[in-house]
C-alpha cells in the first residue's frame, strides 16, 4: 500500500493527500475523502487491513492455550501473531514502521490505541497476562505497561526494517526472534519491584 509506506517513510503529518494519490497512481487528488472519508479514515483501513491477519494468528493462539496458562504463554500470545506476519509475508512490508509513526505522531496515536483495544482476543491476551503475573504497585504496574507497549512498538519495526534489508531464505526463521522478545518481555514483567 502506498500511503502506508509513505506514512513508515516519513510520518504520518509529512504526508500530503497528493503525495499519497501521486504514489498510488491516482489523478484525483480527492480520491482518499472519497473512499476513506479522511485521513483518519484511510489511518483506520490501513489498521485493519494489517491487522486481520494477524488477528486471526492470535485468535488460533489463543484457542489453543491449555488450561494452566503461564506468563510466557500469554507474552507468545502477543509477540509471535506479529512477528510470524512480519517474517513470513512475502516482499517487504511497511507495517511495523507505520504503527511506530503512528504512535509518535499526537493525532494519530489515538487512533492506533483506540484500534488495539477493539481487539477482543488482545484484550483476553492483556487481562490473561496481567492475571497470570504477581501483583505490582500501581507506579510499577503503568511503567512496566508503558514500558512493554513502546518496546513491543520499537522490536517489531526493528524486526520489519532488519528483515526488509536482507533476503530471507526458506531456512530462516521469524521464532528465534519472537523467543528472544517473549524472554525480554518476561524479566521486564516478572522483575521484583524495588
Amino acid at each position: 500500500m502506498a500511503a502506508e509506506k509513505l506514512f513508515a517513510e516519513h510520518g504520518i503529518a509529512a504526508v500530503s493527500h497528493r503525495q499519497i494519490c501521486e504514489a498510488a497512481g491516482q489523478r484525483n487528488n480527492y480520491a482518499i475523502g472519497y473512499h476513506f472519508g479522511s485521513r483518519d479514515g484511510l489511518l483506520r483501513e490501513l489498521l485493519r487491513t494489517r491487522n486481520a491477519p494477524i488477528e486471526a494468528l492470535r485468535r488460533h493462539m489463543v484457542d489453543e492455550l491449555k488450561e494452566q496458562v503461564s506468563p510466557r504463554d500469554w507474552l507468545r500470545c502477543l509477540v509471535h501473531p506479529q512477528i510470524e506476519y512480519l517474517g513470513t509475508s512475502p516482499g517487504p512490508t511497511h507495517f511495523a514502521a507505520f504503527c511506530v509513526q503512528m504512535a509518535a505522531d499526537p493525532t494519530a496515536s489515538g487512533l492506533l490505541y483506540e484500534h488495539a483495544t477493539s481487539s477482543s482476543t488482545l484484550m483476553q491476551i492483556v487481562d490473561g497476562l496481567d492475571a497470570s503475573i504477581p501483583e505490582l504497585p500501581p507506579v510499577a504496574a503503568t511503567v512496566r505497561t508503558m514500558l512493554i507497549r513502546n518496546a513491543l512498538i520499537s522490536a517489531f519495526a526493528d524486526f520489519e526494517r532488519t528483515r526488509n534489508a536482507t533476503t530471507p531464505s526458506p531456512s530462516q526463521s521469524w521464532r528465534p526472534f519472537a523467543d528472544a522478545m517473549v524472554d525480554g518481555l518476561l524479566g521486564l514483567w516478572l522483575a521484583p519491584p524495588a
